[in-house]
C-alpha cells in the first residue's frame, strides 16, 4: 500500500532536482548570474548528501554502503564549496587551483569512501572478498605512477601550476577511472543476478569520470575561446549533479534477495595483480629508454612489490585451503579417507563403473565396552593398517565412522568386488594383538557394483545410490550372521516396499482403515453359536482388503501393535453391543498383541472401553499366546490377574505350540484353552494327535476350563473332536471370517436364537 506514494514522491523530487539543475545552468550562463547559480548548485549538493545520509540512517539494509557514499560525496562537495567561497567563482582556474592545491589533494581521500561503499555492495553477493583494500591500493599506486610519468609535467607546463595543484587536477579523474572500472567490473561479476544499485552506481561514477576528465581538459587550456571554456565548465557542473542524482537513485533501490552468496574464485581474485603488473613493468621498460620522473619509477616499483605481496597472500591462502581440504576428506583416527572423501571420489567415478564394499566390524562394541575406547581406537587403526596392506591398485579405503569402512574399486565389476570382499573377510577373521590381548573380530560386508553408462547400467542415483545399495547389502549380511552379501535388487525392492507399507500402516491405523471380521465359534454338543473371534483386516486404499499375514509381523516389529489392538478392541466391543440389541448376545474374543501384556495400562484401558460401550466384561474374552506369556512371565501374570479383576475372560491361544504350557496352566486361571490348528488338522487320521487332544480336553476340564479347537475344515474332523471331548470349535467348516454386517444374516440362516443370556450392563 505504501509503494505507490513512495514512487510518486520520488518522481516529484527527481523532477524538482532536474528543474533546479537546469535553472542553475541557465543562471550560470547569464551575465551576473554566477553567484545565484553557485548558490543553487550548493543547495543541490547539500540535498544529495542529505539524501544519502538519510538512506544510511534509515537502514539497516545497506547502512554501511550509503554511509560510505555519503562521506565520499560530502568530502568532495566540501572541497568544491571551499574553492567557491575562496575564489567567489564557480569556475576553477589554474591560479585558484595552484593557491588551494594541497586542500584539493587532501580531499581526494573521499574516493576511499567510494571504494568502501562498492566493496560493501559486493559483499551482498559474495561470501568473501580477498584483500580488497590491497587491490585498491595497487590500483591507486599504478595510477599515480602513470600520472607522474605521463601527465604531471605536461600539465604543469600548460597551466603554470605547482606539483600539488597538478597532482590534484590529475588525481581526481584518475581516481574516477579507478572506481568506475570497479563498479563496471562488479556488474560483470554479479552477472545475471541483477542488482540495480550496482548498475546505477556504475552509471553515476561513469558520468562523474566523464565530467572530471572534461574539466581536466578545460583546465589544461585545450578548450577555447573563453566563452567555450565557460560553457564547458557549466556542462561539467551539470554532469556532476547528474552523477549525484544517480547515486541518490541507487540508494533508493531495494537490495536484491540473494539466496546464497557465492565464493569469488578464479581470475577475479587475481584481477588487480593481472592489471597492475603489466602496467608497472611497462613503465619500468619505458624508463630504460626514456628517463621518467623519479616519483613514477618509485611508484612503479612499489606497485610491483604490492603485486608480489598479493601473490604471496593468495598462495598462502591456497596452501591453507589445500590443507583444509585434506583435513576435510581425511579420517583423523586412521588417516584413511572419510565419508566426504569417499563421496568426492565416487563423484569422479560416476559413469565409469565401480565396485563398492561396505564393511561393518562384528563384535567391535564388545571390545569398546570391555577394554575401553582407547583400545577400540587401537583396534580401528590396526584394522585400517591390515586392510590397507591388501588394497588393490587404484582402490580407495575409507572409514565412514564408528566401526564402518568402505572400499571403492574403480572399474571393478561385481565378480572382482566379491573376490575382494572375501579376501577382506579372511583378513578380518584373523586375530588382532592389542597390548598383549588377542581379539577376534568378524565382519559383515555388503557388495555392489555399477558398470557405468558405457555398459548400459548407470545408476539413476549416481554415487549416493551406489552407497545405499552397499549399505543395504551389508545389513542383509548382518541379519544373516555376518559374512559377505551381494546387493540383490529384488530383496532391496521388497525391503523398500515393506518400509512403504509400514508408513501406510501407521497412517491407516490413524485413518481408521483397520476393520474387524468375525468368525463364529460353536458349541460342539448343541451346535449353538456361543461367540465370535474378531480378526483384524486392513482395508488398504490401493491394494484392497489385506489379511493379517501381510502386515501383522510388520506392526509387531515396529511397535504398532498397541494402536492396532486398541482399534480392533473398540470395534469388537461396539459390535458386540449392537448384536445384543439385535437379540444376539455373543461372546467376543479379541487377540492381544505380543507386547500388550507388558503394558501396565492394559487392564485400565479394557475397563474403560467396555464401560464406555456398556458391555458386560464377562462377554469379552482376551486371547493371549504362550509366546506372549514367555516374554516376561512375572509381568504377564500380573497383567492377567488385573484383567480377571476387571471381569474379562482369558484364553490361552495356540495351545500346544510352546514349551511351558503346563507351568502357565498351573499359575494362570484362564477360562479357555484354544487348541492350535496343527493338532486339529491331523486329529481325524493321526492317533497320536488324537491322544494329545483327548488328554488336553481332560486336563482343561480338570482345571475348570473349556477346550476350543480352531481350524475345523470338515465334518469328519468335527465328529472326531466331539468324540475326544472338545467343547467348542471354529473353522471354515462352520463359516469364514466375515464383516459385522454379514454376521447377523449368517446367524439368521444357520443358528437358532436360543442363546446364553447376558452381555450388556444396565
Amino acid at each position: 500500500m505504501r509503494a505507490a506514494p513512495r514512487r510518486g514522491t520520488g518522481a516529484v523530487l527527481a523532477a524538482a532536482f532536474t528543474l533546479a539543475t537546469a535553472a542553475s545552468a541557465v543562471l550560470a550562463l547569464l551575465p551576473g548570474g554566477a553567484a545565484a547559480a553557485g548558490a543553487v548548485q550548493a543547495a543541490l549538493w547539500v540535498a544529495v548528501v542529505a539524501a544519502l545520509v538519510a538512506r544510511a540512517v534509515r537502514g539497516p539494509g545497506g547502512r554501511r554502503v550509503w554511509a560510505a557514499f555519503a562521506v565520499g560525496t560530502g568530502v568532495l562537495v566540501l572541497a568544491r564549496l571551499r574553492l567557491y567561497t575562496a575564489t567567489g567563482s564557480a569556475v576553477v582556474d589554474p591560479a585558484a587551483l595552484d593557491r588551494h592545491g594541497p586542500l584539493v589533494l587532501v580531499t581526494l581521500a573521499g574516493y576511499a569512501a567510494f571504494y568502501a561503499g562498492q566493496v560493501a555492495l559486493l559483499r551482498d553477493h559474495f561470501r568473501r572478498l580477498r584483500d580488497p583494500w590491497l587491490d585498491g591500493a595497487l590500483g591507486v599506486v599504478l595510477l599515480a605512477a602513470v600520472c607522474s610519468a605521463l601527465f604531471l609535467e605536461p600539465l604543469q607546463r600548460a597551466t603554470g601550476t605547482g606539483a600539488a595543484a597538478s597532482a590534484a587536477a590529475v588525481g581526481r579523474p584518475s581516481l574516477d577511472v579507478l572506481v568506475a572500472v570497479l563498479a563496471l567490473t562488479a556488474c560483470a561479476l554479479v552477472g545475471r543476478r541483477v542488482d540495480r544499485r550496482l548498475a546505477l552506481v556504475a552509471a553515476a561514477l561513469s558520468v562523474l569520470t566523464l565530467a572530471d576528465v572534461t574539466d581536466l581538459v578545460r583546465l589544461a587550456g585545450a578548450a577555447s575561446p573563453a566563452g567555450a571554456t565557460h560553457r564547458l565548465s557549466v556542462a561539467v557542473d551539470v554532469a556532476r549533479l547528474a552523477a549525484g542524482a544517480l547515486l541518490v537513485a541507487a540508494s533508493r533501490q531495494p537490495a536484491p534477495v540473494v539466496a546464497r552468496r557465492r565464493s569469488l574464485r578464479g581470475w577475479p581474485v587475481l584481477m588487480a595483480p593481472l592489471a597492475v603488473l603489466p602496467g608497472s613493468v611497462a613503465l619500468l621498460l619505458v624508463d630504460q629508454h626514456r628517463e621518467l620522473p623519479t616519483a613514477a619509477v618509485v611508484l612503479a616499483f612499489a606497485a610491483v612489490g604490492g603485486v608480489t605481496l598479493k601473490v604471496v597472500l593468495v598462495f598462502a591462502e591456497l596452501l591453507r585451503l589445500l590443507d583444509s581440504h585434506r583435513e576435510a576428506v581425511t579420517d583423523e583416527l586412521t588417516g584413511l579417507a572419510n565419508r566426504r572423501g569417499l563421496l568426492q571420489r565416487l563423484e569422479r567415478t560416476t559413469g565409469q563403473g565401480a565396485g563398492l564394499l561396505l564393511v561393518d566390524l562384528d563384535r567391535f562394541k564388545d571390545v569398546n565396552d570391555t577394554f575401553g575406547h582407547h583400545r577400540g581406537d587401537d583396534l580401528l587403526r590396526a584394522v585400517a593398517a591390515r586392510l590397507t596392506a591388501r588394497l588393490p591398485d587404484g582402490a580407495l579405503l575409507a572409514r565412514l565412522g564408528g566401526d564402518e569402512f568402505a572400499l571403492l574399486l574403480p572399474g571393478a565389476g561385481a565378480g572382482r568386488a566379491r573376490r575382494t570382499a572375501d579376501a577382506f573377510l579372511t583378513a578380518l577373521t584373523e586375530p588382532f594383538e592389542l597390548g598383549g590381548l588377542t581379539v577376534h573380530l568378524g565382519a559383515s560386508i555388503g557388495v555392489t557394483a555399477s558398470t557405468g553408462a558405457a555398459g548400459g547400467d548407470a545408476l539413476p542415483g549416481g554415487d549416493v545410490e551406489l552407497l545405499r545399495q552397499a549399505d543395504t547389502a551389508m545389513y542383509v549380511a548382518k541379519r544373516t550372521g555376518g559374512g559377505v552379501a551381494v546387493y540383490d535388487e529384488a530383496v532391496d525392492r521388497a525391503s523398500r516396499e515393506r518400509l512403504v507399507l509400514l508408513e501406510e500402516l501407521r497412517a491407516g491405523i490413524a485413518a481408521g482403515q483397520l476393520v474387524a471380521h468375525y468368525q463364529p465359534q460353536l458349541e460342539v454338543r448343541t451346535g449353538r453359536v456361543v461367540g465370535v473371534e474378531a480378526l483384524v483386516r486392513w482395508q488398504h486404499p490401493r491394494r484392497g482388503l489385506l489379511l493379517p499375514a501381510v502386515f501383522l509381523d510388520l506392526a509387531e516389529e515396529r511397535g504398532l501393535t498397541g494402536p492396532l489392538t486398541e482399534a480392533v478392541l473398540r470395534q469388537a466391543v461396539a459390535e458386540a453391543v449392537r448384536w445384543h440389541r439385535a437379540g444376539r448376545p455373543l461372546r467376543i474374543a479379541v487377540n492381544l498383541a505380543t507386547g500388550s501384556l507388558l503394558d501396565p495400562g492394559l487392564a485400565g484401558f479394557v475397563q474403560r472401553v467396555v464401560a464406555e460401550a456398556g458391555l458386560d466384561p464377562a462377554a469379552l474374552l482376551l486371547e493371549i499366546t504362550e509366546t506372549t506369556l514367555m516374554r516376561d512371565p512375572e509381568r504377564s501374570r500380573r497383567t492377567v490377574a488385573e484383567l480377571l479383576a476387571v471381569g474379562a475372560g482369558v484364553s490361552i491361544d495356540d495351545y500346544g505350540t510352546g514349551y511351558s504350557s503346563l507351568a502357565y496352566l498351573r499359575d494362570l486361571p484362564a477360562a479357555e484353552l484354544k487348541l492350535d490348528r496343527t493338532f486339529t488338522a491331523r486329529v481325524a487320521h493321526d492317533e497320536r494327535s488324537a491322544a494329545i487332544v483327548a488328554g488336553t480336553a481332560d486336563l482343561a476340564h480338570s482345571l475348570g476350563m473349556r477346550l476350543l479347537a480352531e481350524g475345523v475344515e470338515d465334518a469328519t474332523t468335527l465328529h472326531r473332536l466331539r468324540e475326544l471331548g472338545v467343547d467348542e470349535t471354529q473353522g471354515y467348516h462352520h463359516a469364514r471370517p466375515m464383516p459385522a454386517a454379514e454376521l447377523l444374516a449368517w446367524l439368521e440362516r444357520h443358528a437358532p436364537r436360543s442363546l446364553p443370556s447376558v452381555v450388556l450392563q444396565g
